[in-house]
């Protein structure tokens, strides 16, 4: 396949989040990093083992230019990490906790919780990518050898906090579970990467992945996991 072919078959869009450097809104349901102000009436903070989680983040998908695959259904999502481990192939709620809501209407506001977390908070807003390639490692189509060759210098991969497009990989492609068994065969929706402005690191400036299943009565399954230099 010639490099145009290529770039047509790979190319997907995606939104990327500029964190801070402009005022904060004033509603309390606006995307923040760092920060949850919201939940579902009757939920609480998560813990791991009686141990609070901290405020990753909270997204709220009504204010992007457009909605990104698997994220159609869902108007909002709100994003905890343990403060004590990363996650290690762990289902949400242990050592990691995501919640997705389909309507702004049930949300209330979240009791805030003393967790020590060092991570700050600063408000996002979502940019356009038009254009954003897979690393090396996810591109499962064949290419000339001259378009190999070049490969990163002709397909830019985007970083950042991202939802849509490829994954920004580190190590190799993602295995969601050990062997990538996981049951619910999840499917990368977005990713949150180290950030020192948000003074945030997935062990050695990684990023973090969060894939939602794709198996029959799996589709509201979240995944996580992470890699790092």
């Amino acid at each position: 396949m010639d490099l145009e072919n290529a770039k047509a078959q790979l190319r997907r869009r995606a939104i990327t989040f500029e964190i801070g450097g402009f005022r904060p809104p004033d509603s309390s349901d606006a995307s923040w990093f760092g920060r949850v102000n919201l939940a579902r009436e009757g939920e609480v903070w998560p813990d791991t083992d009686g141990t609070p989680m901290h405020a990753l983040c909270q997204i709220n998908l009504t204010e992007l230019p457009f909605r990104p695959p698997r994220l159609d259904d869902i108007d909002f999502i709100t994003v905890f990490i343990g403060a004590d481990d990363f996650p290690d192939c762990d289902p949400n709620g242990h050592n990691w906790c995501l919640r997705a809501y389909s309507s702004l209407d049930e949300l209330v506001a979240l009791q805030p919780t003393e967790t020590g977390s060092t991570i700050k908070q600063f408000p996002m807003r979502p940019q356009l990518v038009d254009e954003d390639f897979p690393c090396w490692e996810d591109v499962d189509v064949e290419v000339d050898d001259d378009v190999s060759d070049n490969y990163h210098e002709q397909f830019k991969n985007v970083e950042g906090f991202k939802l849509g497009g490829w994954p920004t990989l580190i190590q190799s492609e993602i295995f969601w579970a050990p062997w990538n068994k996981h049951p619910a065969a999840p499917e990368f929706v977005f990713q949150i990467d180290s950030t020192e402005k948000g003074n945030w690191s997935w062990g050695d400036n990684g990023v973090g992945y969060f894939g939602r299943g794709t198996e029959t009565s799996h589709e509201n399954e979240w995944a996580c996991e992470w890699q790092c230099y």
